[in-house]
């Protein structure tokens, strides 16, 4: 399936956050950091971007994508993603994240699932620097991911 294909229902759930983000807030993400598959066999450079719409300080739910995940460089993953702060401390949260949905790529297409956490590092009211861990899983490859990134929060 190409990129150019993508099913409606995800482009309603796209169109339907929006609404979301402006009455309540709206927040972007940005990372960059590798994929290796299961016992660090391959590493691969990866990137993404996500738009959250905030429930409450704590809770974002929101989409994601980028490229590359634990098959290789080449996949465009297009995903569902929700990062929950955990009230512990102030400037050094720990995060918990998930993310499903459909990774798009010549070889390996498919469900792409990820689950993790990390760290949101605040730089003042409206900016942090995350570090983030996650493993996941697409199709019979999984593998595990790191990423250091910053976040906005409008």
């Amino acid at each position: 399936m190409s990129p150019l294909r993508t099913p409606n229902r995800f482009i309603f759930i796209l169109l339907s956050l929006f609404p979301l983000a402006v009455h309540a807030g709206a927040v972007l993400t940005g990372t960059l950091g590798a994929n290796s598959r299961d016992h660090f066999k391959g590493a691969h450079f990866a990137y993404s971007a996500a738009l959250f719409a905030k429930f409450d300080e704590m809770t974002l739910v929101g989409i994601q994508s980028g490229q590359g995940t634990v098959t290789g460089t080449d996949a465009i993953p297009l995903l569902g993603s929700a990062m929950i702060r955990l009230p512990i401390g102030r400037v050094v949260l720990p995060v918990v994240t998930g993310d499903i949905g459909y990774a798009f790529d010549d070889v390996h297409p498919g469900l792409l699932w990820r689950g993790g956490g990390g760290f949101d590092i605040r730089n003042g009211r409206h900016s942090s620097i995350l570090t983030l861990g996650a493993y996941e899983r697409q199709g019979s490859r999984a593998g595990w991911l790191g990423r250091l990134g910053i976040l906005l929060e409008f």
